[in-house]
């Protein structure tokens, strides 16, 4: 290490005073001078300037809305300088008699820049009201706008009260040229100067309402009328700001544009959509009013856009104010280290070679052991960033900004750190010059470490957390122990740098060419956190608030009971059994172990694992001994023992610890505090159980391990509890389940299907060779029962129901699963099935009985598990024979054409029922037929199909009876049906219904004709004979020649009925229209007249008509030829025309001249008095 010392390095007086905090608003003219003389310009800095200023100058020639500048960057990035160094450069004020701009452009060393602010202040005058909207005095609290607030500031940088109503009272009378005079009688009054006081708002709104009561009394009539009438009513809204600044900037500034320079903006805006409205309609009414007149400047953390968007409110038009901010300036954080290496941090000529050559001997041993993790990109350390910055390194700048963030948004901070970039700046001085640090004082080689910022700024933390950082130096005795609390609490408020005991120790490296400190970190945090001075989460270290102490006093107090830690390890040990062990025998089957704990049963699988837990020493060689003893009695389980120590007791209290507390407070955590610690413990009890897991896991794996007496321990190529297990499983199943090896085979889904459909056993799959359920005897394919495991299978159920008992597939499949069978239900099942198969058993589910394996209900229920178990099973007792079944081949072959699968009485009950029916759907079809059009045989079919049914729902020996005494009908009926069938096509049923409607209508009325035609009588009697026959179907031609022949006759005879009717009333017509008066009737009483015989004048007749009904409608046309004659003679008399009825004088029978004579005396006399009385006489 050099002898220099640090502070001989600095081009600079480093004990020079810098201020704390900018502030916007200083009026100072020595510390505005320092400040102008020190402004540091980066390139990136400079250049936003020279486009602000630019655009300005270019304003008055090209006015525009544009106004608004918005100034953005986080804590530290100078913005608030920025903004404030723009405004008293665009003011031009005087500082120590100095102008501002010149001092500032000398500052920038830029040539343009110069030239602008130059053109600027020569012919653009501005006047400047600069201030911090969070901190201003002048600024009430509450809910007071940014557009009051400018209002307020403007009016007092032109000489008005501050106060709104004064201020308004002051404009109205300097607007009627009455201000003078107010001043001049305030100072009568009260001796005393207005200006002096009207800020003194106690007093002096009651005094100017004095005064203008003394001015105008007729309008103020009390001292107090003025005061009452006016307070609090000056509002102000964002159009009346922008026109009172034009208004009185032209008043008492003419000539000079006006510059808001608004610091804090973002942070008083924050997430209240209102002042966010209220902003932009101030800057939209300041840049539609003003025209380039009137700016705004304004700084925020956030970007523009950010800002809006974070806003939930569309009444924000984010396109409108971006064209009304169209310079917006964005500070990056390289700035920052670029500033404090110039104001503070600025080294000699000399200086610079010295520490390149410190940094080329030492850097790769200064970059390994100062290197952080993060979630950002930190800068990286290279030789000039080391020269610029030392004894700071470059990434310290970013975490110093980070820390004094963390600070002010975590509230832990005090008002004056607000500033950050200031504070950087301060930070970096006082680290080489504080009483705590004076790390100017150290040699050449040293560098800044994170505890030294700890120093700094404690009096910004709390005072609960600096209390418990300062009293560890006593209370934990490592020497690192309080730098790593100071870096732990430092690095808390850091939320993208992870708080790792690496990175601890990077930020605490003390020197260029200093070794690691990464293991007394280390070893500092462990003796931390076991005295509860640090808590550490998921990897991660921090100092412990007030309310996880408490917690941390609670959780000690928990100690676990000897039930607690049973639960506590069996949880652990069940852990163990996921994947579960597992074994496949013989490729057939997997078999699974299961787990009992201590005792107690766990897991109940295959085969069983009598886990055992015991400390080391005398207890756990009396259990090992024990369980040796327990393996040669209970021959098919397998026994554990494992041995426990301090270090798997450590972490079993911790568990129960975690799981206690976790118990007794989660569900009550309502408070964000609350809520963290109930999070950091699941985290903690997590680690802890990860590490019992660990400690279980190594201790079964070094355990004793017993099976029959033998010694099954694990050997050491296993590396989990589950693979150890599933070793010993491979081991101990063949002496367990020593016939598994009958029923081994991987049964699937399609080996049960072929069983249930395939009617042929020849091709049921390779599983049932492979498991000898079938051999071939004399050609034929049958099933083995009488050896092996269908027998096995076939004696157990005989066994069960022996007793009354039911044997359930449930049953079969349990009994089956156990030692020595180790079968599946799969297995199981096909053996079950192939009985049912075989003949041998049948199955009643549901209540239904299943003796066909080949049946619906058997490939229903078989194929479902829960049917399958739910399904009992007994002996089945055949009502048939060999002689019975060599009978029905013969009557099968017989009717159907076909051979029979299998000489088995299921088998031939299945295959006559199927054929049966498909032949009844068929006599069912035909029978339908015949019934639907009327045509005879129904009832032979119908007959044949009631057997068919009697057939089907039999059961399988009365299916096969029926069947073998009923098939020489069942035959007769199902070619009758082929028959038929072949014969009624659609045409054939057409001829058979007009063969019908022959006989049943026209036949009908030609019977009783007497001029008939000799040879048709014969021919209709023929037919409705052949028509009533059941073999109607076989003289089909003879029907439609006969039906054709009465379908002839009926047609002439209707057709000759037709032509006389028509030319009956044709003449009729005639007679009608040649009778002399048809002439008087006009158009309507000829067509109504006639009509009746004009209708049946036409040879077209109705569909329905006959030809009695047109013989009927001939004889009446005379009648209806007198009505219409009598009609038209009624219209043409009217009310003279009288009709008399010759009926009515002849009443009854005439048997006597004498009677005649009277008769017809009367009738003359009636027609003589009606003529004479001028009647017209019409008879009928």
């Amino acid at each position: 290490m050099s002898s220099t010392q640090i502070k001989e390095l600095f081009a600079g007086d480093i004990y020079r005073r810098i201020e704390e905090v900018i502030k916007v608003d200083q009026t100072d003219e020595a510390i505005l001078h320092e400040e102008l003389g020190e402004y540091v310009l980066t390139d990136a800095i400079r250049s936003h300037y020279k486009n602000i200023l630019r655009s300005y100058w270019e304003t008055p020639n090209k006015p525009h809305e544009g106004i608004a500048i918005w100034v953005s960057g986080f804590f530290g990035s100078g913005k608030s300088s920025f903004a404030k160094m723009l405004g008293l450069a665009l003011q031009n004020r005087q500082v120590l008699s100095e102008a501002s701009s010149e001092i500032f452009a000398r500052r920038s060393g830029d040539t343009e820049l110069t030239v602008l602010l130059k053109q600027i202040t020569e012919h653009i005058p501005t006047d400047a009201v600069i201030f911090d909207v969070s901190t201003d005095r002048g600024i009430k609290s509450g809910n007071q706008t940014l557009t009051e607030i400018m209002y307020r500031l403007f009016l007092k940088s032109l000489g008005y009260a501050e106060d709104l109503d004064l201020a308004e009272l002051e404009i109205t009378l300097e607007q009627k040229g009455e201000l003078e005079r107010f001043e001049a009688t305030y100072r009568e009054m009260f001796d005393q100067d207005w200006n002096a006081n009207k800020d003194l708002i106690a007093f002096s709104l009651g005094e100017a309402s004095a005064v203008m009561h003394q001015l105008f009394p007729t309008r103020y009539q009390t001292q107090d009328s003025w005061v009452q009438g006016v307070q609090d009513r000056a509002d102000i809204t964002a159009g009346r700001l922008a026109e009172r600044c034009k208004d009185l900037m032209g008043r008492r500034r003419p000539q000079r544009s006006l510059v808001f320079v608004i610091d804090e903006v973002g942070q008083f805006v924050a997430r209240d959509v209102q002042k966010m409205l209220d902003l932009q309609a101030a800057v939209q009414s300041l840049g539609r009013v003003g025209r380039g007149k009137i700016w705004i400047v304004v700084t925020s953390q956030e970007k523009l856009t950010e800002l809006v968007g974070g806003l939930d409110d569309k009444r924000v038009e984010l396109a409108r104010l971006m064209d009304r901010v169209p310079l917006q300036v964005h500070l990056e954080p390289s700035d920052i280290s670029e500033v404090t290496s110039k104001r503070v941090l600025a080294k000699k000529a000399a200086a610079l070679d010295t520490l390149r050559e410190l940094y080329g001997r030492h850097s790769g041993r200064v970059a390994a052991n100062t290197r952080l993790t993060a979630d950002i990109q930190l800068p990286e350390l290279t030789t000039e960033r080391f020269q610029d910055l030392y004894p700071l390194l470059p990434y310290q700048i970013d975490l110093i900004i980070q820390v004094v963030s963390g600070l002010r948004t975590q509230g832990g901070a005090t008002k004056h750190v607000g500033g950050a970039n200031r504070t950087i700046i301060k930070l970096a001085q006082q680290l080489l010059i504080h009483e705590g640090v004076k790390l100017a004082e150290q040699p050449v080689g040293r560098l800044a470490t994170i505890d030294q910022i700890y120093v700094l700024i404690a009096s910004n933390i709390p005072s609960e957390i600096r209390g418990k950082i300062a009293v560890i130096q006593t209370e934990v005795p490592h020497p690192f122990a309080q730098p790593v609390a100071k870096a732990s609490c430092l690095l808390q408020y850091v939320k993208s740098i992870h708080r790792t005991a690496e990175n601890i120790a990077s930020a605490l490296h003390p020197a260029v060419d200093g070794d690691s400190v990464l293991p007394d970190v280390k070893e500092a945090l462990r003796q931390l956190v076991d005295a509860h001075k640090v808590r550490v989460t998921d990897g991660q270290y921090r100092i412990p608030t007030p309310a996880e102490d408490d917690w941390e006093v609670t959780r000690a107090s928990f100690q676990p009971k000897p039930g607690d830690v049973h639960r506590i390890h069996a949880d652990a040990v069940t852990t163990f059994w996921e994947p579960r062990p597992s074994h496949n025998l013989l490729d057939a089957r997997t078999f699974k172990g299961g787990l009992t704990f201590n005792g107690r049963s766990v897991l109940d699988e295959d085969i069983a694992f009598h886990v055992a837990l015991a400390e080391r020493g005398t207890e756990l060689e009396r259990q090992t001994g024990e369980a040796r003893s327990r393996s040669q009695v209970e021959r098919k389980a397998v026994f554990w023992v494992a041995g426990l120590d301090e270090h798997i007791d450590r972490e079993t209290v911790e568990v129960f610890r975690s799981r206690e507390i976790l118990a007794r407070k989660e569900r009550a955590a309502k408070t964000k505090d609350e809520t963290s610690l109930v999070a950091d413990e699941k985290l903690r009890l997590r680690t802890h159980e990860s590490e019992l897991r660990r400690l279980l896991r190594e201790a079964l794996l070094g355990g004793s391990i017993f099976f029959q007496g033998n010694d099954r321990s694990p050997s050491d190529s296993a590396t989990t509890v589950s693979q150890a297990a599933s070793r010993v499983l491979g081991q101990v199943l063949p002496d367990v389940y020593e016939r598994f090896g009958e029923g081994a085979a991987r049964v699937t889904t399609k080996d049960l299907d072929t069983l249930m459909t395939n009617e042929n056993l020849r091709g049921l799959t390779s599983v049932f060779a492979q498991l000898n359920l079938v051999r071939d005897e004399k050609g034929q394919t049958v099933f083995n029962t009488e050896t092996g495991v269908l027998k096995e299978v076939m004696d157990r159920i005989e066994n069960k129901t022996s007793y009354g008992e039911t044997a359930t597939g449930r049953y079969l499949a349990d009994e089956f699963e156990k030692e020595p069978f180790g079968w599946n239900l799969d297995v199981v099942r096909l053996f079950v099935v192939a009985l049912v198969r075989a003949g041998k058993v049948k199955a009643t589910s549901k209540g239904t009985t299943i003796d066909s394996a080949l049946s619906v209900e058997a490939r229903n229920t078989f194929s479902s598990n829960n049917l399958f178990r739910a399904c009992s099973f007994q002996r089945r007792v055949s009502g048939t024979d060999i002689n019975d079944w060599l009978e029905a081949e013969a009557a099968y072959r017989d009717v159907f054409g076909k051979q029979l699968p299998e000489l088995q009485a299921s088998v031939i009950a299945d295959a006559i029922r199927r054929e049966v029916g498909e032949a009844e759907e068929k006599l069912h079809e035909v029978h339908s037929t015949l019934l639907s059009h009327g045509l005879p045989g129904a009832t032979v079919l119908q007959e044949a199909i009631d057997q068919m049914r009697a057939i089907r729902g039999g059961n399988e020996d009365d299916a096969i009876l029926s069947f073998n005494g009923a098939h020489k009908g069942l035959k007769e009926a199902v070619k009758r049906a082929s028959e038929l069938s072949a014969a009624l096509t659609e045409p054939r049923l057409l001829d058979l219904r007009r063969a019908r409607q022959a006989l049943d209508t026209h036949w009908a009325f030609l019977d009783q004709e007497v001029d008939l035609p000799d040879e048709l009588r014969p021919k209709a009697q023929v037919l409705a004979d052949v028509m009533a026959r059941e073999t109607f179907y076989r003289d089909l031609a003879q029907i439609d020649q006969f039906a054709t022949a009465i379908e002839a006759e009926y047609a002439a005879r209707f057709q000759a009925a037709v032509v006389a009717r028509t030319e009956s009333y044709q003449q009729a017509l005639e007679t009608l229209h040649g009778n002399p008066a048809w002439t008087e009737l006009n158009e309507e009483q000829q067509a109504r007249v006639s009509a009746p015989i004009a209708s049946r004048a036409s040879a077209t007749v109705p569909v329905s008509a006959t030809i009695p009904f047109l013989r009927s409608e001939l004889s009446a046309c005379p009648q209806h030829l007198k009505t219409a004659l009598q009609q038209m003679m009624e219209l043409i008399e009217g009310n003279c025309l009288v009709t008399i009825n010759v009926g009515d004088f002849f009443a009854g029978r005439v048997e006597t001249p004498e009677q005649l004579e009277a008769a017809i005396v009367a009738l003359r006399q009636r027609i003589e008095k009606l003529l004479g009385e001028g009647k017209k006489v019409w008879i009928q």
